[in-house]
């Protein structure tokens, strides 16, 4: 399953996000969900917790992702998502 990202996804737009995906994670029923970048022209560094705290990879991040993952010290999280939890 795949959620397209809003272009901005500054501090106020940080509790919708968290929403979508979570949303997207239930609808999902076990399925991976992916989370397409492709369009985001912003990324602040709250919402890049809130998909870094997702454990759901990117796919096609935009170059504003790529450079906000590296401003934070976390790119390698583009190439590599964080494991699913286990429940």
């Amino acid at each position: 399953m795949n959620v397209t990202l809003p272009e901005r996804l500054d501090t106020s737009a940080a509790f919708a996000l968290k929403s979508e995906i979570e949303q997207a994670i239930q609808n999902a029923g076990g399925e991976q969900v992916a989370l397409d970048a492709s369009g985001v022209t912003y990324l602040g560094g709250l919402c890049l917790q809130v998909l870094l705290a997702s454990r759901c990879p990117l796919t096609t991040p935009s170059e504003p992702v790529v450079e906000a993952y590296a401003l934070f010290g976390v790119s390698a999280y583009l190439s590599e998502p964080l494991a699913p939890l286990k429940e």
